[in-house]
């Protein structure tokens, strides 16, 4: 009888364990999964404090007022080797960007950049990187900053 109760303890025991670490484990994957949920890698050309220089070098690009200050962007993307691509392409035509990683939080626009991506990934020549650029900060602009 003793016997019988120890098991039905030990059974129970060993089954609330690996439930209990079953759904601790989905639980860190979970909040991992959101951190690194619509991370946006943006191509930076700079940042200004008073009005933006009309003899900005990069074309396309968007400015993006932020707390008194003026960000220029010419792209943006979630695949980091885009990024780098982007940038390439800026720097040999004599152009420093930065690339800065942030987060966006319209669904619409990351999902509409993910597409974006693939696309950006097969192209090559100038005037396609441009075009797509140019959509991708047009994008932004309808449905980030709402112009």
């Amino acid at each position: 009888m003793k016997v019988n109760l120890f098991i039905s303890v030990c059974c129970a025991l060993l089954l609330g364990y690996l439930c209990a670490n079953f759904l601790f484990k989905g639980y860190q994957q979970t909040t991992s999964a959101f951190d690194e949920e619509n991370k946006v890698f943006f191509l930076q050309y700079g940042v200004y404090q008073q009005e933006v220089p009309s003899d900005i070098s990069a074309d396309p690009y968007i400015d993006v007022e932020q707390e008194g200050n003026h960000y220029i962007f010419v792209g943006m993307t979630t695949d980091y080797d885009n990024a780098v691509k982007i940038r390439d392409f800026y720097q040999e035509q004599g152009v420093e960007l930065y690339i800065k990683e942030d987060q966006v939080e319209n669904e619409e626009f990351f999902n509409e950049l993910s597409q974006y991506d693939i696309l950006l990934d097969s192209t090559d020549t100038a005037d396609e990187i441009t075009s797509v650029l140019a959509t991708i900060l047009a994008s932004y602009e309808e449905f980030v900053l709402k112009r």
